[in-house]
């Protein structure tokens, strides 16, 4: 597996100026090392412009645990490369999604000395490069009218053509790739993602921003989450981390606050103001739950305690808001027993289900959990399950917070809340029973797996590269 990469920058004037361009929270050098980072390299080499004003790197960047240098170009670097070892080298001014590194490391040099990755664009009034093989050499040329299969920016390189001593070998990384290349195994492999942009001004770094913010939604998200809030809640995230404010500002700042706001209000159903803007808070804090996420990934600071402090501000707020209906339902209904009895069940339910969703969290080392429902549908083959299995597999999503978040606001707008109360308590209920019934097979099923021998380097690089995704 690659675990080393250069991060180089044309040595021209302008490139000092772009380099320090910031979109999507981060300035272009500090996104390439992340990238590279977050695609799986541990020692990386920045190379810069001759005499371009230094760039600062921001804290989370300077904590990486990483070997990193930045050098200008004809100055000789004081890394030390292991020998034999293969290199992932990235132009600096082509931004990509970590995902499309990930597959070509995956994917590895093969029986090639240097690796070109190709790829269509959709950027057809830009600069950018066709790649030739002429022979066994690598050739660039700017492309003029095809559009398709140029260069994404991105090259593997064998240890024979120490790309470490581009820097103080070349004028610039296209001739230094054509000449290190001839008499060598050159390849030209058409890329599997197209997730990348070239920027060259802020008009494409915009571009490029856009195609980050095209792949935040998660594998696990429900369907209310895909379709509606990601449509509200995109567009927030685009204004947010422009501020720089961190993801867990976010999620302290605006889903805390209004998660817990809209508690408070529904302990007041029977005025129905109060009951409706709590329901519209309700569903504005599952839609600016996606707004961390989103942040966080696209500006590359992911975290397990992110995901951690995320999953347990969010219970918290569910804990107070389902607290709230129990106590709304006693001013409904002053003297009758019955609403408070069965609603401190169903809390006492929800609370034991959490608390085994929390074991199963810790002992798979996530950070989420929503992997839970993930693990209902990969880890248990099909002839185990049972029919009450089954029906809990089919119908997790129902407790999974943007559909349920959503059929509240619906209810409470419609004036519904004691139905709202009857619904939460029976699914509470119902998702205790399902939790169950079903860990005691899914932490069986995840003690088999981690006996089992670890996978080969390139199938486990194939499965981080496909999570990533």
């Amino acid at each position: 597996m690659i675990s080393q990469g250069i991060l180089v920058f044309e040595n021209a004037s302008a490139m000092g100026d772009l380099m320090a361009l910031r979109f999507g929270g981060l300035s272009l050098v500090d996104r390439g090392i992340r990238t590279m980072v977050r695609a799986g390299l541990k020692r990386i080499l920045v190379i810069v412009p001759a005499g371009a004003a230094p760039v600062p790197l921001s804290r989370i960047t300077r904590k990486l645990d990483i070997s990193l240098e930045i050098v200008p170009w004809g100055t000789a670097s004081d890394m030390q490369f292991p020998a034999g070892e293969d290199f992932l080298l990235l132009v600096g001014d082509y931004v990509h999604h970590h995902s499309s590194l990930s597959e070509a490391m995956a994917d590895g040099l093969g029986a090639a000395d240097v690796v070109s990755l190709l790829s269509d664009s959709s950027q057809p009034d830009i600069p950018l490069r066709e790649v030739q093989l002429e022979g066994e050499a690598i050739r660039f040329r700017e492309a003029v009218q095809s559009r398709d299969q140029l260069s994404s920016g991105v090259f593997l390189c064998a240890a024979a053509l120490a790309p470490q001593a581009l820097a103080t070998a070349a004028a610039d990384v296209w001739s230094f790739l054509s000449v290190r290349s001839a008499g060598r195994r050159a390849e030209a492999r058409p890329g599997a993602s197209p997730l990348w942009r070239r920027v060259a001004d802020r008009r494409t770094a915009r571009d490029a921003k856009n195609m980050l913010f095209s792949q935040v939604t998660k594998k696990t998200s429900g369907p209310v989450s895909r379709h509606l809030n990601a449509r509200f809640s995109i567009p927030t995230s685009k204004l947010l981390i422009e501020t720089g404010i961190s993801p867990h500002m976010v999620t302290v700042l605006f889903v805390l606050t209004t998660g817990l706001t809209s508690a408070y209000l529904f302990s007041m159903p029977d005025n129905y103001l109060y009951l409706a803007s709590g329901g519209i808070l309700w569903q504005l804090a599952a839609i600016l739950d996606r707004c961390d996420g989103e942040v966080a990934r696209v500006s590359l600071c992911e975290s397990k305690f992110g995901a951690w402090f995320d999953t347990v501000t969010d219970n918290i707020a569910y804990l107070a808001m389902f607290a709230g209906t129990v106590v709304g339902m006693s001013r409904l209904h002053p003297g009758e027993s019955l609403y408070i009895y069965v609603g401190i069940s169903s809390l006492v339910s929800l609370v034991f289900s959490l608390i085994l969703l929390y074991r199963y969290a810790i002992k798979t080392g996530s950070g989420s959990l929503q992997d839970y429902h993930v693990g209902l549908k990969r880890d248990v083959p099909a002839s185990e399950k049972g029919v009450v299995y089954a029906f809990v597999e089919r119908h997790a999503y129902v407790v999974k917070r943007d559909f349920f978040a959503f059929v509240q606001f619906l209810l409470v707008i419609l004036n519904q809340f004691e139905l709202l109360y009857w619904l939460s308590m029976l699914t509470f209920h119902g998702m205790a029973f399902g939790i169950l019934l079903s860990q005691r097979k899914m932490l069986a099923v995840h003690r088999a797996r981690e006996q089992q021998p670890a996978p080969a380097a390139g199938l486990e690089a194939m499965s981080v590269a496909e999570d990533r995704r």
